[in-house]
Order: structure tokens, then sequence, then C-alpha cells
């Protein structure tokens, strides 16, 4: 199991950071084991339970994917909930620790549940190395999969380090910055400022950066299928992608889930054959389905995530050299197979009364939405849902979606799953939200896990396979700024508050390092970090790469290896 605290303390502090610089090098890293894998594929579905695998074995009709593969269970608790968001959830997965609720890529705060020791306040917020950070630093390829924004929680934990989820901005742009070499999904929106369209308040036109690092920049599935070799980013929508029951209505110029899967195991493994490739696949939107109480957008989504899961397998098994881990970050929605409509006949169901309705189903009930579009009339709302998931529905159910929709600012769509799924189906939900139940674990290949596993542990088992050791990653990646440079002075220039600036002044040095970015200018002359610099509000304290520090006092020699 993973030991979250030792001798008290959370993680190593940064004065031992500073006295491992010259104690440590490449040489130090243990010999390769020949069951070692050299590849590491990371698929998450999002917000899904067991029993949202068994509605899905039932609507194919035959065994899953995943089915084969199935080794044990996750348990999904955070620092600070029994229920878990998918921020911390994600971050546990990319960096081998417990965190709290929102938070992105660092540890957690004050308030964690009576089983987990209270951090210091020191140590709150403090930034963990990822997996793909890690792998990027040992010469490895690396890669982002999502249906989302890939701004959003889970894709976010494994590329980005702030104290909020919600920090898009941010998160965008240390994802830029970070140098994955194969980026898919949605959230364009965050690469452009406003007055080019985009969602950026701090004038920065990210997709030049990306350019400009010798990037293509594709916008629809044809573009990634043409792209040969290099590094891409693929965003195929402003926000998120369609939910894939809707992408042939709404956007047939989307890839799906499978489509991008394949492409990006295909560019990383040609240009990783040497040292191996990290990647994360996230099918975003089984959770938006599970919080809809939306069957048929859980069902199409879901089935297009277990033939994710089949592409990342079929090259795991033609590779014999790559580890597949399958699992959920928490579940969503408390989803059963019978509802309180069954309650006196559930041992009497048969298979066609819990399939019959949802292969009816066209559309998600976000489509269905869309389809009534201005016209939010209950006849509109009857004609709707009768075209597209084949049900007759009354006056009076319509009127109650219709009400739903204007008391549901965020999800106006929820009604049609709260009001017609337990009329109308075998299925049943107990919550928009999130649940605190343990997700099915499914493994494949060399040090592949089995069992019950801590949330924390998926970190460490992927950095195993890869050969890292993932606090020495932290140590070379976030050294504390202002305890660095005792003898320096160590400011945060907020005068344009879009923009912050770490300097520093030492002896007759002046450095400044913009926040999200891994660029450093001493004494006007400009060069690239191994890592993003990061700023905590919450703490007031900024977070740089270790060559960073080394460069300001003048030190030479190798940085601490991360090898394992």
């Amino acid at each position: 199991m993973v030991q979250h605290f030792k001798t008290g303390k959370w993680l190593i502090p940064i004065v031992a950071l500073i006295a491992l610089a010259g104690g440590i090098d490449s040489a130090s890293a243990k010999p390769k084991e020949k069951s070692k894998p050299r590849n590491v594929i990371v698929l998450i579905a999002d917000g899904c339970g067991s029993e949202q695998y068994t509605l899905a074995r039932w609507f194919k009709g035959a065994p899953l994917t995943l089915d084969e593969i199935l080794v044990g269970a996750v348990k999904t608790h955070i620092a600070d909930s029994v229920v878990a968001d998918s921020a911390p959830t994600a971050t546990a997965y990319a960096t081998g620790y417990r965190s709290s609720d929102k938070l992105i890529g660092v540890g957690p705060k004050g308030g964690t549940l009576p089983t987990m020791p209270e951090p210091p306040a020191a140590e709150w917020y403090r930034p963990l190395a990822t997996v793909l950070e890690g792998a990027r630093l040992k010469g490895m390829a690396t890669g982002i999969v999502a249906t989302s924004r890939v701004s959003h929680a889970t894709p976010a934990a494994y590329m980005a380090h702030v104290p909020s989820r919600s920090q898009e901005e941010s998160i965008m742009e240390q994802a830029v910055y970070q140098g994955v070499d194969v980026v898919f999904g949605g959230g364009g929106r965050y690469l452009l400022p406003k007055n080019m369209g985009g969602k950026r308040a701090d004038g920065e036109n990210l997709k030049s950066v990306l350019r400009t690092k010798g990037y293509i920049v594709a916008e629809n599935g044809a573009e990634m299928n043409a792209f040969v070799t290099g590094r891409i980013f693929g965003m195929f929508s402003g926000d998120h992608m369609e939910p894939e029951i809707d992408r042939k209505e709404f956007a047939p110029k989307q890839p799906s889930l499978e489509e991008m899967t394949l492409k990006a195991i295909e560019i990383l493994s040609g240009q990783s054959k040497a040292r191996g490739f990290f990647l994360m696949v996230e099918g975003s939107e089984i959770d938006w389905a599970d919080h809809g109480n939306d069957p048929s957008q859980l069902m199409s989504d879901l089935m297009q995530f277990d033939r994710a899961v089949g592409a990342a397998l079929d090259f795991a098994r033609k590779n014999g050299n790559t580890l597949v881990l399958a699992l959920s970050d928490h579940n969503t929605g408390g989803m059963t197979i019978g509802n309180y409509g069954t309650s006196k006949t559930y041992s009497q169901l048969k298979l066609d009364q819990l399939l019959d309705p949802l292969r009816k189903m066209r559309l998600s009930a976000p489509g269905l939405l869309r389809k009534v579009g201005n016209e939010k009339t209950p006849e509109k709302v009857k004609g709707v849902v009768k075209a597209y998931w084949g049900l007759d529905i009354t006056d009076d159910e319509a009127a109650a979606i219709l009400s739903i929709a204007r008391k549901d600012k965020d999800d106006p769509h929820n009604g049609f799953g709260e009001v017609l799924t337990p009329r109308y189906t075998a299925i049943g939900w107990t919550t928009h939200g999130h649940t605190g139940g343990d997700v099915p674990l499914f493994a494949y290949g060399p040090k592949s896990p089995k069992g019950l596993l801590d949330g924390p542990e998926i970190g460490r088992v992927t950095a195993e396979a890869l050969g890292i050791d993932l606090d020495r990653t932290t140590q070379r990646l976030f050294v504390e700024a202002q305890s660095a440079f005792k003898d320096g002075m160590v400011t945060i220039d907020k005068t344009d508050a879009e923009n912050p600036v770490v300097r520093v002044e030492y002896q007759e040095k002046q450095a400044e390092m913009p926040v999200n970015k891994n660029l450093m200018r001493i004494d006007g002359v400009e060069s690239e970090l191994e890592g993003v610099v990061v700023y905590i509000p919450e703490t007031d304290k900024a977070y740089v790469p270790l060559q960073a520090v080394h460069a300001i006092l003048g030190k030479k020699g190798k940085r601490p290896s991360i090898s394992k």
C-alpha cells in the first residue's frame, strides 16, 4: 500500500532536495528488469461503476473487451471526502498521492479525513510530479487523449499543477509548455485570447506558441489522420467534444475516442521505440451521462471506451512490452439495473424489458434539448422525445422536463433522465452527483497489479512500470523558490494579474520566470526549463525546477536521477 506520510513528514522537505543535488546522478539507476514494460497506457472511464459495465455487457450482447482483463478494484475516496471529485482522484492516479477536493496536481490542504494524517501547513498545495512529467524527463514520448476539454479535471491532473480545477486558462497554458508529444481532445477556446474568439483573459495566443514550438494543430479527424510524425495538438472542439451518440448528428468531422486512441498509439510508438511511451486516455463523458441519468449517452460512450481499450490491448498483445491499466476515478449517478418501478417484479425482469427502451434512443439528453431549441413547449418536447427516444410521453411529463430545465441552469437537460428513465426503463439512479464505492480495475501486461488497490497506488504502479521515482521527480521539478534563495530576494510580480512572474535577485544576477511556462530569463537571456513554473496564491509560494536553481546559483553538474 502507498505510504503517504513518513515519520510525520508529508514529502521530503526542500532542504533534502538541495542536499540531493550533488549526490545522485544517472549512474545510480537500477538496471532494467527483463519483465519491465517499456510503455504504459492508462485508460480512465470517468464516473463509471460496476453496474454500468454490467449494463453495457447486456447491451452489447457479448462480453466486453474489458472483461478478460478484470483483476481487482480501486478505492476512490480523497483526502477530505468519502466521495471523490475527479480532480483529486486523477491527481492520485497521476502522482501517487491522495489530494483534496478540486485540487489538480498538488498535495492536500488541511481538513483531511481521520484516516489520513493532516499535512503540515507548510506543505499545503505543494506541487507533485506526475508520471507523465517523469516519463518526459526520461526521454519517453507522452500523450493525452480525452473527449472533454483537455484542460478538464482528469487530463489536467497529468499535465498541470493548480489549486483549483476551475483554473482552465492556467491548466491549458501549462499543458502547452509541458512539451507533451500528442494531445487530443476538446478545449480549443482556452488556446486563444478573447479578442480572437477564445476564453483567455491573459492575452496569450497559445495556438501561435504551439506552432512556434513545432506542433501541428489539428482541428478535425482528417487532419489528425493525415499527421505522420512529430508533435501534434488536436483541438477538435472549442468546448467539450460531442457525446458519441450525437457525433454523427452534430459534429461528424470529430474523431471518436477509439480513433484518437489508435492514432495516439501509432504516433507515440513510432517515435519512441528506444525509450517507450506513456499515454493517458479518458472516456470523459461517461461521467456526464451518469450525471444526467442518461442511459442513451452512457451506453454509447461506454461502448466507445471499451473499443478504445480494445485498441490499446491489440497494440499491447502485439508489442509484448506494454502495461495497460483501465479503471474509473469514481462512480457517478448511483446507477442500478432495477428501480422503484421494478420493486415487486425484479425477479421476472426479462432482457427485452431492460434493453428495448435503450435501443430506441438515438440522441443524448443534451442532444434532445438542442433539438427542442427555443420552442420550449410540452408539445415540442413530446415530439422530440418520440422522434429520438421512441417514447410517447404525457403532457405532464413534458412539463416536468421543462420545469427542471428552467431551474437547473447548469444542466438543463437533466430533466429528461430524471423524469423519463424511472418511468420508461428498468434503470434506476440515486443522484445527479458522484458516489463513493470502489471501482473495477482492469490490467494487462508486465507488472500488472491485482487485488484491491488504494487510489494513489495506481500512480505508484504506473511509475514503477515506467522506472520512475516520483518523489525524486518532485524534488527535481518543484523547488520552493523562497527557500532555495535565502541569500537573495524572491518576489512574485503581479503587476499584470493575469501574467504573474517569479523574480529572483541573487548576487549580481537578475532572473525572471513567467508562471505556467517553462521559460527563464537571466540578465535578459532566455532559456527553456525542463518543467513549468508554478505559483500557488493560497500560500503565496512559487515553485521552480531545480535546473533554474542551479543556473541562478551558478552550480554545474548533473541533476538528480529520477530513475528507479
